[in-house]
């Protein structure tokens, strides 16, 4: 019995078989090492940061209100680089063509996070609260590796591996308080538990790394400098009711980068403190998707992040335990 499932989209199943033997385990091994094995300098939480910064002069309060300030654009950026799911509308993976040549896939995505953070522009010691969207425009490929290999006749997929990449334009708000946007790039892998059939979900899970451009807050008064880099990874599951694959997803990122801040002292100069933030949440998402002419989906999805440990040194109005929601459009071309 063949473990039939959807190629192209609604309507066209084919059946797969053992998956052939992987032809470019070099290319693989290549992604998987640069991915997990980059190296991780030490960073700082934002109340280490805040002493550092009191420690060379800085006031107290704008020490800590900064670098509360700093963690919560970094997780914002990091978010906005990466959202939820990394291959839109689909928990199973691309796999090959029939005759073993890649599948692949051509994605665009829009959509938007809610960031907060201590208003340091207003006031130093972030005694008030600046909330506000950012949006940004996602462009990916992936490439469909491996096929993987059949566990029981109606149960295929395992270890099917994809390969992706993605460029991504973040539009931070200058009327915020940023100096321009900036812009991300990412790449990961994406590894198959169960391939979608008849009778299971799909699940996968991957793994990515995200590399952004420099991201600068404030001009004349109290201001940060920072170079994101986020390790995200996900697991999802997925399943086709009705015409609708709907999906959900659980996911971890890391976030650190090299921090530079600027902070009064009372003296009315200013100090500038270095350091190399950090932070990491769970992020929760869903989505529902409709493949249209075959080989066309188009997906909506909506998600969570929690938020990040309290700050002992800061006493302004901002939490940073709040979590921050997103949410995103796309359309995915798969050949």
């Amino acid at each position: 019995m063949d473990d039939r499932v959807d190629r192209g989209g609604a309507g066209s199943f084919v059946p797969v078989t053992r998956g052939a033997p992987f032809r470019r385990p070099g290319l693989l091994l290549g992604v998987l090492t640069f991915v997990l094995l980059c190296g991780r300098a030490s960073a700082q939480t934002p109340d280490e940061l805040a002493a550092i910064c009191s420690g060379i002069g800085g006031l107290p309060g704008a020490c800590a209100a900064t670098s509360v300030a700093s963690q919560a654009v970094l997780g914002g950026v990091g978010l906005l680089a990466g959202f939820g799911s990394e291959v839109s509308g689909t928990a199973s993976n691309l796999g090959t063509r029939v005759g073993g040549g890649p599948r692949l896939s051509f994605s665009i995505r829009a959509g938007a996070v809610h960031m907060g953070m201590p208003d340091i522009e207003a006031d130093p010691s972030g005694l008030t609260t600046r909330t506000f969207m950012a949006p940004a425009v996602h462009m990916g490929v992936g490439v469909g590796l491996f096929d993987g290999f059949r566990l029981m006749p109606t149960v295929g997929g395992f270890l099917s591996t994809d390969a992706f990449v993605q460029t991504s334009f973040l539009s931070l708000p200058q009327g915020e308080g940023f100096v321009g946007g900036t812009r991300s790039y990412s790449v990961g892998v994406r590894v198959g538990v169960f391939r979608e059939g008849f009778t299971i979900p799909g699940v996968s899970v991957s793994v990515a790394r995200r590399f952004s451009g420099e991201v600068e807050y404030g001009s004349d008064g109290a201001s940060m400098v920072l170079d994101p880099v986020v390790t995200s990874l996900r697991a999802t599951i997925g399943k086709d009711l009705y015409a609708v694959e709907f999906l959900a997803g659980v996911g971890w990122d890391e976030y650190t980068g090299d921090t530079d801040l600027r902070v009064p002292t009372a003296l009315g100069a200013y100090v500038t403190p270095s350091g190399t933030m950090s932070g990491s949440r769970r992020l929760y998402f869903g989505s529902a998707a409709m493949t249209l002419s075959i080989v066309l989906t188009v997906s909506v999805e909506g998600g969570w992040g929690q938020g990040f440990d309290p700050s002992s040194a800061y006493s302004g109005a901002f939490d940073p335990t709040k979590g921050a929601p997103f949410g995103s459009f796309s359309l995915r071309l798969t050949l």
